[in-house]
């Protein structure tokens, strides 16, 4: 009888185990590995790593960044997009997201993914050389209306120093033939281009440019926020000046689609703790870019926003034709 009670509660105890399954794994047990679809060395690698050396501080783990370039950013997307749903490969990406579905060279938003937050952000800035005669925006524009067509601006066509050009169009009021847009696809191109004397005006990423406004061989005309920013409040706005074409670079975490949300929550408290670590902040606002925290419902409505900016924008200058859409 002793025997078969113990049987008996020894089965109890194995059906109720193989109810209950194995015990769930802690998250995160493993490195967590942070894609930047662009190459070392710009300003999305730089936020990255800037970034992730604080976030360890708020994770058990190794956070590491793999750069894979290619394709304006879809390798890296695509590599994220196509991951193991488990929280340990993410996404660090810019508008990019938004302009390549606008221009119809990709075929899914930011929709595709699973938004983490939005940490960073980077101003745009419209700069002139040294020895420009152009002073302020409104030299520049009264310049471009006297002779359309003679003011050499730098963009990387269909990509988003082309969409920021457009925004700043959109703004006052001019059109593409007012200015003689050149093709150059890096902001470190346009930047010697405009010091070669080459180029007349550019915008370009204000992390970017830091050194050469410090040296006196380029000039600012104003950056491309709402409002002067405490990282450096010297600097003035577009907006201020008359034009209000708001434009940035937002360094954004993404997970593959189906990643589970409890994972997603862990992240997303371990990023909120970075954007407000004293430490990430000062290292990031001496770098000029800007510490900033999106997360939740409000990111997903900025995300939607910023959706429909970059298609209003493809669609009124006719950037979809190229893609063949």
């Amino acid at each position: 009888m002793y025997r078969e009670k113990i049987g008996m509660l020894l089965g109890v105890a194995l059906g109720v185990c193989a109810m209950v399954g194995p015990a769930q794994a802690a998250f995160p047990e493993k490195p967590i590995q942070i894609v930047v679809p662009f190459k070392p060395g710009g300003g999305s690698d730089l936020a990255a790593r800037i970034f992730a050396k604080h976030l360890e501080k708020y994770l058990p783990v190794k956070v590491l960044i793999t750069n894979i370039d290619g394709a304006r950013g879809r390798m890296g997307e695509l590599e994220v997009k196509r991951a193991r749903p488990d929280g340990y490969e993410l996404l660090w990406q810019h508008q990019n997201l938004h302009m390549a579905v606008a221009t119809g060279r990709s075929n899914y938003d930011y929709s595709a993914f699973k938004a983490v937050a939005d940490t960073v952000r980077s101003d745009n800035a419209l700069i002139v050389g040294k020895n420009s005669p152009y002073k302020t925006v409104a030299d520049l524009n009264t310049a471009a209306k006297a002779a359309p067509g003679t003011i050499r601006w730098g963009a990387a066509i269909n990509g988003i120093s082309h969409f920021a050009f457009l925004e700043y169009l959109d703004a006052t009021g001019l059109s593409e033939e007012n200015f003689h847009t050149i093709g150059l696809s890096g902001d470190k191109d346009r930047i010697i281009m405009i010091m070669q004397g080459n180029l007349d005006a550019a915008i370009v990423a204000l992390s970017s440019i830091r050194p050469y406004l410090e040296s006196g061989d380029l000039r600012l005309l104003g950056i491309m926020s709402d409002e002067r920013v405490g990282a450096y409040p010297d600097l003035p706005t577009l907006k201020e000046q008359g034009v209000d074409a708001t434009f940035y670079f937002d360094y954004m975490t993404f997970a593959p689609k189906d990643t589970p949300d409890d994972r997603i929550k862990i992240l997303r408290d371990a990023w909120i703790k970075t954007a407000q670590d004293p430490a990430a902040k000062k290292e990031l606002e001496d770098g000029w870019m800007i510490p900033i925290l999106l997360a939740g419902p409000d990111f997903d409505q900025y995300l939607e926003k910023q959706l429909k900016q970059f298609t209003n924008l493809a669609n009124k200058y006719g950037l979809t034709k190229e893609a063949g859409n």
